[in-house]
């Protein structure tokens, strides 16, 4: 039988999740400031704690993981032409002028005033042409299948920036070389290619 974490170590793997700050999570959970000074390794190397904040990290990525999943598919749908589930609100005017007589201007409607006029609606239908070729065209991209640059001119980016590359490491060198701060040097450096890329 496996033992469990004791709730001060439940509340250290917690706080270090939320923090990675080892010496302030000991301490949130209860620990010393003497034992957090020097205990918070051997907390770290506990291996029930470590399995702990291995299943929490675990499971947000397979949550994560599974929401990009549908993400994907309702793309896929979409770019396909199938149906898919839309919600949207139908707002009917003339109730909506009928019931916001004498509400002063400015204000908002309230909650049970806009329930007069609005209804939530649920359609099933394939997504608009627009909207299927933007979907279309987002799926190839992330499949890499759709590159808006023909061959050339991915061959000309590369071409400057090596050549970019190269200047840079050129301008490294003569700055070595002069006893330069380089550091200044690169921060100048980039501020100008910042500038010539939003050009």
């Amino acid at each position: 039988m496996t033992r469990k974490l004791t709730p001060k170590q439940r509340k250290f793997a917690n706080e270090f999740i939320k923090t990675n700050n080892a010496y302030q999570s000991a301490i949130k959970a209860g620990y010393s400031k003497n034992y957090a000074s020097v205990g918070t390794k051997k907390l770290l190397e506990n291996v029930r704690i470590k399995n702990y904040i291995q299943q929490k990290t675990g499971n947000v990525e397979k949550h994560e993981s599974d929401e990009a999943d549908e993400v994907l598919k309702n793309v896929y749908r979409i770019a396909a032409g199938k149906p898919i589930k839309r919600n949207f609100v139908q707002t009917d005017n003339l109730k909506k002028e009928i019931v916001l007589r004498g509400v002063k201007k400015g204000s908002k409607p309230t909650a049970t005033m806009r329930s007069v006029y609005e209804t939530n609606e649920t359609t099933i239908t394939p997504a608009a042409t627009k909207e299927q070729v933007a979907a279309a065209e987002l799926w190839f991209k992330l499949n890499g299948k759709l590159k808006n640059d023909s061959k050339e001119v991915e061959k000309q980016k590369i071409r400057k920036l090596e050549a970019e590359a190269d200047v840079a490491e050129q301008k490294a060198h003569d700055a070595r070389k002069s006893g330069q701060d380089i550091g200044q040097q690169f921060d100048k450096m980039f501020e100008r290619l910042k500038e010539d890329s939003d050009k």
